[in-house]
């Protein structure tokens, strides 16, 4: 993990910082990225390399800074590694920063949560300019299609057929940054001395919201109605409104402040990372006056179910629904993937320019088309009658 420019890493010192920006403000922005991309990806097409970061410099005289991570480590990894780049950038700066604001897109949010837990553990005080925390489209409560390649592998190794059990194997090599999107995992007791590959089983850490931050949240949808059932199934392609605002009936409930939440309809996840509209809202929180006041104690916490889920409703009949609610969307997504695994067969490209295996990859895939085509069948069938 580095701050890069101009496409090129560069270490942190006053020199440097003087060097790369010609202006410096006491307002630090610093955007992260997502999954499996890189600094360039806030970049507007068709222009001198703006973005929001840019734009925020030039409407509100912050620096910009960009991060560049490697995604398939370990999000607490990446954690602590931004705590401390931004500690290190804290204390070289050239002058007193006032302001930090850190905007995130999609597996950078985690990142930026699993930073803001590790910084007092490293006696890092960076967290204590931060005032903004822009996340968007960040899967807090994990990531459905990661869900779904827990289970998919999960079948194939337990089908008594070898075949089936390698095209698991191998399906298995998800990195394990993107095992740690199941759920959203931000610290390292949530994966340490645990299989990553256990079928569905949640270990996360009940991690706090900083006290004394402004959090924003933007989400974006598949289609331009945002209320279609396809958006509400399957959110921007990548993540749930649901987890992109935290919002869960269990103990991991992100009691966030709901009217900093603005959804995008017709922006798809990549998209929410170089729009105009979003900037604009950007824009518009930006310029508001932070409602919270810094303080020492800590404050009061409404309890998830009291703000989202009056004690009056949380009966029998909601539980029920719940749970329909929850078989739905698992087989949702799991249609969703398996149809996609059909039409790109990625895995099998691979297999098939692989000596030896490659001999009998294609009866690999024709077992797996076929698994496949029952589970779509019966998976469609469930799905009416629920």
């Amino acid at each position: 993990m580095q701050f890069y420019a101009n496409e090129k890493p560069f270490t942190i010192s006053k020199e440097n910082i003087e060097t790369v920006h010609k202006k410096i403000s006491s307002k630090v922005c610093i955007l992260i990225h997502g999954l499996t991309n890189d600094e360039t990806i806030w970049n507007f097409a068709n222009t001198d390399k703006q973005n929001y970061g840019t734009y925020l410099q030039n409407d509100f005289d912050y620096t910009p800074f960009y991060i560049r991570y490697n995604t398939g480590l370990h999000i607490s990894e990446n954690g602590k590694q931004f705590s401390q780049l931004i500690e290190n950038l804290v204390q070289n700066y050239p002058v007193e920063i006032d302001e930090i604001v850190i905007i995130a897109h999609s597996m950078g949010g985690l990142v930026t949560r699993s930073a803001c837990y590790y910084a007092p553990l490293q006696n890092a005080h960076w967290t204590e300019k931060i005032s903004k925390l822009f996340f968007i489209g960040t899967p807090h409560l994990g990531a459905p299609l990661e869900k779904f390649g827990n289970a998919l592998t999960h079948l194939l190794k337990t089908i008594p057929v070898s075949y089936t059990k390698i095209a698991g194997d191998v399906i298995n090599l998800r990195s394990a940054g993107i095992k740690d999107l199941r759920y959203g995992y931000l610290t390292d007791e949530d994966w340490k001395e645990q299989h990553p590959d256990e079928l569905l089983k949640n270990n996360k850490k009940v991690i706090p919201l900083l006290d004394d931050v402004d959090y924003y949240l933007i989400t974006g949808t598949l289609t331009a109605d945002s209320d279609h059932l396809i958006s509400e199934w399957f959110g921007d392609a990548l993540v749930r409104k649901k987890s992109a605002i935290g919002k869960s009936r269990t103990k991991h409930h992100l009691p966030f402040d709901l009217n900093n939440h603005k959804e995008f309809a017709g922006l798809a996840h990549l998209k929410l990372v170089d729009s105009m509209d979003v900037y604009e809202q950007i824009k518009v929180w930006i310029a508001q006056k932070s409602s919270i006041k810094k303080s020492s104690h800590t404050k009061t916490i409404i309890p998830y179910n009291e703000i989202y889920f009056p004690k009056e409703n949380m009966h029998s009949k909601n539980k029920l629904n719940s749970v329909l609610d929850l078989t739905r969307t698992g087989l949702i997504g799991s249609i969703y993937k398996l149809e996609t695994i059909q039409k790109s067969n990625l895995t099998y490209k691979i297999l098939n320019q692989i000596p030896i295996i490659n001999v009998f990859s294609k009866e690999i895939e024709n077992i797996h088309n076929s698994i496949s085509k029952t589970v779509l069948k019966s998976s469609k069938t469930v799905l009416k009658k629920i």
